[in-house]
């Protein structure tokens, strides 16, 4: 038997993490043909079935479960290596990839973004603007702004605040609601799930738009297209919309900084995480709520796209 090739125990292991064939080579950036591949040439060379093919999918035989461990260990070996090889990077040159969903990019994180460029030219930054969980461990990003209450296991995370939010509807929206409560309708996220605020303010009140985008969602509010649940920090920015007066019942999630612990000595995302959180320090009282008038204070004017 021939040295067995690590790419090929990749693809099986982006089979299994991915759920199918297809996804995987997604992710590989890939032909499928080539992930069908190269796992039956890894069969090959290993003389034993790692899947059963079916017209369903593909499922690991029992021999391929029995190697999936040590599989998943090389890989997390490799990642090691590789995170602790940009750890002993300290030179502040280099790029930090940054994942953060866009409206944050936008809203909080641009004015300190271009500071920082000018401070340290030589280092590039690569926005990924994404709401998706990515993987630190396995070098999906570096760092990632998010909004959660559970931050996942070995990252080293800091806890920058809390995302308060609030009901908001233009003011003629809001004067039409009084006078006519049925014809104002809501705006809220796709997935057929009823939102905790609907029925606890508005028991009557019917979804007029469905999104899966928090961007749209306040672009449809703006327009006076229905009431929406928005952080503070959009709906307190735009001099069109006004807080309803209700309470929604629903804490904001924290919001928070996190890169995987073995990169906590690399000098350029130390620095970049710490001068990020000097920025964006200043906006807490309008990402916590504390700020209903923002849009009239010239700082959000300049730095807040509306």
């Amino acid at each position: 038997m021939q040295s067995i090739n690590w790419d090929d125990l990749r693809y099986c292991l982006a089979v299994v993490r991915e759920g199918s064939v297809s996804a995987a080579s997604r992710k590989l950036d890939v032909n499928h043909t080539t992930v069908s591949r190269r796992i039956s040439a890894l069969e090959t060379e290993l003389r034993a079935k790692l899947f059963d093919r079916s017209t369903t999918g593909w499922l690991l035989t029992p021999f391929g479960e029995g190697i999936l461990r040590a599989v998943e260990a090389m890989d997390e070996d490799v990642n090691a290596i590789r995170r602790q090889a940009t750890a002993d990077a300290q030179d502040l040159r280099g790029r930090i990839r940054v994942t953060a969903p866009d409206t944050c990019i936008q809203r909080l994180l641009l004015p300190g973004l271009k500071d920082f460029a000018v401070r340290y030219p030589e280092i590039e930054i690569e926005l990924i603007a994404s709401d998706t969980v990515f993987n630190l461990a396995v070098h999906e990003a570096d760092i990632a702004f998010r909004a959660t209450d559970d931050p996942p296991p070995n990252v080293l995370g800091t806890r920058v605040g809390t995302f308060a939010v609030a009901v908001y509807g233009t003011p003629e929206l809001i004067a039409q609601h009084r006078s006519d409560p049925d014809s104002v309708g809501a705006i809220t996220w796709t997935g057929g799930v009823m939102p905790e605020w609907l029925p606890r303010c508005f028991p009557r009140m019917k979804v007029r738009y469905f999104v899966n985008s928090l961007a749209i969602s306040h672009d449809l509010a703006r327009g006076g297209m229905g009431f929406a649940l928005l952080p503070c920090g959009l709906g307190d920015t735009a001099p069109e919309l006004a807080r309803v007066p209700v309470d929604p019942g629903e804490a904001g999630r924290g919001f928070w900084v996190l890169s995987h612990i073995d990169l906590r000595t690399t000098a350029r995302l130390r620095i970049f995480r710490d001068f990020m959180l000097e920025a964006i320090a200043p906006h807490l009282p309008l990402i916590e709520g504390r700020r209903p008038e923002a849009w009239r204070d010239p700082l959000y004017a300049v730095h807040i796209p509306r």
